[in-house]
C-alpha cells in the first residue's frame, strides 16, 4: 500500500494513475470522484478543479488531488478512493491508500 502526504496549508499534490489490468484506465466519462478520509469525505463532480482533479491533466488515468485546504485534522489515515460513472451509479471503490497529515 503507498503513502502519500498532505501539509495543512500548503498545495502540494498527491498524483495517481488509475489503473486496470496495469493499463491506465480513461476517466473521461467520470462523473463523481470520492475520497473519504477518516470521517470527512472529499468529491468533485466535475473533474476539473480542485480538490480533486482528472480531466485535462494530459496522462490518462491521472486523478491530482490538492487536500491541503480541506482541513483534515493531523494524523495518519487509511482514505479510500471511490469513482463514479454513468454506468456505475453506486461508484467503484478503486483502492486504499495511506495518508499521513501534517
Amino acid at each position: 500500500m503507498i503513502t502519500e502526504h498532505v501539509y495543512n496549508g500548503h498545495d502540494n499534490l498527491i498524483d495517481l494513475v488509475l489503473k486496470a489490468d496495469d493499463v491506465a484506465v480513461d476517466l473521461s466519462s467520470i462523473t463523481k470522484i470520492i475520497l473519504t478520509v477518516g470521517a470527512k469525505t472529499i468529491q468533485n463532480l466535475t473533474g476539473t478543479s480542485w480538490p480533486i482533479k482528472w480531466l485535462a491533466l494530459g496522462v490518462t488515468g491521472k486523478v491530482s488531488m490538492k487536500l491541503g485546504d480541506e482541513s483534515i485534522p493531523v494524523g495518519r489515515y487509511i482514505a479510500q478512493l471511490d469513482v463514479y460513472d454513468s454506468t456505475n451509479t453506486n461508484g467503484i471503490h478503486w483502492g486504499k491508500f495511506r495518508l499521513v497529515v501534517e
